[in-house]
């Protein structure tokens, strides 16, 4: 929890003085609104004495303070808005480069619909975490303080009942809600199962028309749905149990409060007004318990979703640039395999036992090979997508460990076996492995792959 918080407000205190400006205006706005019962006391023993100048001042003053808390709890959303932007982009842009930088065996093994969900509602969660937080919350603590304020000017007694009620409302809270979070996690696993069935076969459409599949993954993504199912009334039957839990609390308080009001008003303790007051703070104050409720709720929500998003950020990326990199502009091409050895993590059998293999400027050869040879695990290494168990690589007489992953790539051009293409234009995808490729190179490129006539055949180039 802590670490989550410590990432969380790592994004939200780039902008500390507007963040403290922030919470200053929630405090302050939240302070101003709750004083509405405090001058219902002062109009209901001020009436009596038909002072109608002094009934006016009050309601003006009244007014002032509504106003004033009306505008500083907008300009507290304002304030807000300009912190959270700016850390959304962040932190996205945090993750995603995070995501980028980790090796290919990362994403080898990660389904691409469980990454997908863990950015979409990661961000989500983490503007809900900091509305839960920082308004709902807050606002909460500070009713609850003022509330106290007054009614230990009345009597203590109404004080302890508050208290005593507030405690046990947090202490039902924080097992509901680890109840609840605990089938929100079970819940979200197998949501992303649902999501990595759906973009597979979205992805690989090609494959289940190929082999006519399509009532085949229809019925897998059916069969999938029972366990999601249970875990989903699992889930919001936990709501319930916090419904039913927090309900019998606040409404035994609510009697209670009010039947001690109103027997020290029958005994000369309280005044007409002292009533007043007090009912009208309850009447404020447990609604907004209810919305902390409904905050630890959001906050439990958005904590599964929060720890999944910000848990990118634990994994270790297993190849790691040189501290002291050796830096070449170009290299002339000749390679090196010296006794190579490599197996793939969880696999007892070596991809690659012992190779040696020299490769001078400019040759061309051909691996052959039956499928699962290594073929293509010798080009991953070459590209330094996974360590070596023993030997090395090397180009120019250089171990490729001792230059940037960045750099080593930069120097290699790769035909894949499976291009993939990006939801863009022909000439970005043509000039995308050189960057700032201009139009005369890309035409260039387009030529010598033999599909310019092609792509001057379509209809949008």
């Amino acid at each position: 929890m802590l670490k989550i918080l410590k990432t969380f407000y790592g994004f939200m205190l780039t902008k500390k003085l507007a963040f403290a400006g922030f919470i200053l205006l929630v405090i302050i706005a939240t302070a101003l609104s709750n004083l509405s019962p405090y001058f219902y006391k002062i109009f209901v023993e001020t009436i009596p004495t038909l002072n109608y100048e002094k009934l006016l001042s009050i309601l003006l003053v009244f007014m002032l303070v509504r106003i004033a808390s009306w505008l500083l709890g907008m300009f507290s959303y304002i304030a807000g808005d300009y912190v959270l932007i700016d850390a959304s982009i962040d932190a996205r842009i945090a993750i995603f480069k995070y995501v980028q930088d980790l090796d290919f065996a990362f994403h080898s093994e990660k389904s691409t619909g469980s990454l997908i969900s863990a950015f979409k509602r990661g961000d989500g969660a983490l503007w809900n975490l900091f509305h839960a937080i920082h308004h709902r919350m807050t606002e909460v603590a500070v009713s609850l303080v003022v509330m106290i304020y007054f009614f230990s000017t009345l009597d203590a007694r109404i004080v302890l009942v508050i208290v005593i009620s507030f405690l046990l409302t947090l202490v039902a809270i924080k097992f509901l809600i680890g109840l609840n979070v605990k089938r929100r996690a079970l819940f979200n696993k197998k949501e992303d199962e649902i999501s990595g069935i759906i973009v597979d076969n979205l992805i690989n459409f090609e494959t289940v028309k190929l082999f006519s599949k399509e009532n085949w993954e229809r019925n897998r993504l059916k069969s999938s749905f029972a366990s999601w199912r249970k875990a989903g009334w699992d889930y919001f039957n936990s709501y319930r149990l916090i419904d039913v839990t927090i309900g019998i609390i606040t409404n035994l308080t609510f009697f209670l409060i009010i039947l001690m009001s109103l027997r020290f008003t029958v005994d000369f303790k309280f005044t007409i007004g002292d009533f007043v007051l007090v009912s009208g703070f309850i009447g404020i104050f447990f609604p907004r318990l209810w919305d902390l409720v409904w905050s630890f709720r959001d906050i439990a929500k958005s904590y599964a979703d929060i720890s999944k998003y910000f848990g990118i950020l634990d994994n270790d990326i297993q190849v790691k640039d040189p501290k002291v990199p050796i830096k070449r502009r170009s290299v002339h091409g000749e390679i090196e395999y010296k006794k190579v050895h490599f197996s793939y993590k969880g696999r007892s059998k070596n991809a690659v036992n012992g190779l040696t293999l020299k490769i001078r400027q400019g040759q061309s050869i051909a691996l052959v090979g039956r499928s699962g040879s290594g073929k293509t695990t010798l080009v991953k290494l070459l590209m330094r997508f996974y360590d070596l168990d023993g030997g090395k690589i090397t180009i120019d007489g250089v171990n490729i460990s001792a230059f940037t992953k960045r750099d080593l790539r930069s120097f290699i051009g790769v035909v894949p076996q499976e291009p993939i293409l990006f939801n863009n234009t022909i000439s970005f995808n043509i000039g995308y492995g050189k960057g700032r490729a201009t139009l005369s190179e890309i035409k260039a490129a387009a030529t010598l792959a033999n599909i310019d006539t092609f792509i001057e055949s379509l209809p949008k180039k």
